[in-house]
């Protein structure tokens, strides 16, 4: 029988609206905090003898808190009509509650905020054998592989006993392994711009991400890397190879077997913020007494573009869909027309 009953849902939300200059400027903000109560967690491990895996139970409590603004303009300048809009919305959770006395980070445990990248912190990639030989007399990197050698990541061992590893996994003993970052998308935004003139009309739809850091191995050098190629051109330009050892950005590239320069590092969390121009559209109405004549009440040529840009330092195939397995957006041009009889 099932174990599972209601989550319960506390929110509170404190809000201002305002206005000025004759509506001309004006916008909201809200900032709100989300309590939800025995919310259905992961399961806690129990005995491999059981011999199936344990059903999700009501375990947690958790916390989101975050906050949307909006701005607007509009005015008019002569015969332009003009306006402008900002949005940004933010939002964190944070685990208040979860049957893990231990605080063992490979599950919930209180005070964690969702989403949080646990990794190693890396030192460099060896240029030569001697420098892997000697960094590895330094520090045991067998805990995560083995046959290290140019090429390769050189592993920091933060907590100096010298040797990789996790330590107990627990919160306060986690060996090497830091918090390097958290996929949480932080800081949406939106920017829509819109004017017109005599018939003419313009609109443009900006969007993006302020923060968003991605732990992006999987993808970029695991199931992309066939015969050491990578489907993304700025990993296979930039890995390590014999022709190129000393300004390689990833480590050289290896069969899907061998992961050991693809487990979670710093050198595999990176910034997938962006700035998308998501639509731009110019349109022509024609004049009311000209469109008459073809028996029609409004008749508007326009043309538009979808994905015209993206603004971002994310080496992956597209910062919106980033580490998730998608296709990425297309450019797309279209030529239209809207007829009102």
């Amino acid at each position: 029988s099932s174990k599972k009953t209601w989550e319960t849902v506390e929110t509170w939300d404190v809000g201002l609206d305002w206005s000025f200059f004759n509506n001309r400027l004006s916008g909201s903000f809200d900032y709100f905090v989300r309590y939800t109560y025995d919310m259905i967690g992961p399961a806690p491990e129990l005995s491999s003898l059981l011999g199936t895996s344990v059903p999700k139970i009501n375990n947690s409590d958790m916390k989101s808190y975050g906050f949307e603004l909006e701005v607007n303009w509009r005015d008019r300048i002569g015969e332009v009509s003009y306006g402008a809009k900002f949005v940004l919305s933010d939002d964190q959770q944070k685990i208040l509650r979860y049957p893990n006395d231990s605080y063992d980070v490979g599950s919930y445990y209180k005070g964690e905020h969702l989403n949080d990248i646990w990794g190693l912190t890396t030192i460099g990639i060896a240029k030569s054998q001697e420098e892997m030989d000697a960094h590895l007399a330094k520090v045991d990197q067998s805990s995560v592989g083995t046959n290290w050698g140019v090429g390769d990541i050189m592993y920091a061992d933060l907590d100096g006993d010298g040797k990789i590893s996790n330590g107990t996994n627990k919160l306060g003993d986690t060996g090497d392994y830091r918090i390097i970052g958290n996929s949480t998308p932080r800081f949406k935004y939106g920017i829509t711009l819109d004017a017109a003139w005599k018939g003419f009309d313009f609109s443009m739809l900006l969007q993006g991400v302020g923060k968003h850091k991605v732990y992006y191995n999987n993808q970029a050098f695991r199931f992309v890397t066939v015969m050491g190629q990578s489907l993304n051109k700025d990993i296979t330009d930039h890995a390590w190879t014999p022709e190129n050892p000393y300004n390689s950005k990833y480590p050289r590239l290896r069969n899907n077997a061998n992961s050991k320069n693809n487990i979670a590092s710093d050198a595999l969390v990176f910034n997938a913020s962006y700035l998308r121009c998501k639509n731009i559209q110019l349109g022509y109405t024609l004049p009311r007494h000209i469109s008459e004549k073809f028996f029609v009440e409004n008749l508007k040529i326009y043309t538009s573009i979808d994905n015209l840009f993206t603004l971002t330092d994310f080496p992956g195939l597209d910062p919106e869909i980033a580490a998730g397995v998608g296709y990425p957006q297309l450019r797309q041009y279209s030529v239209g027309i809207n007829v009102t009889f």
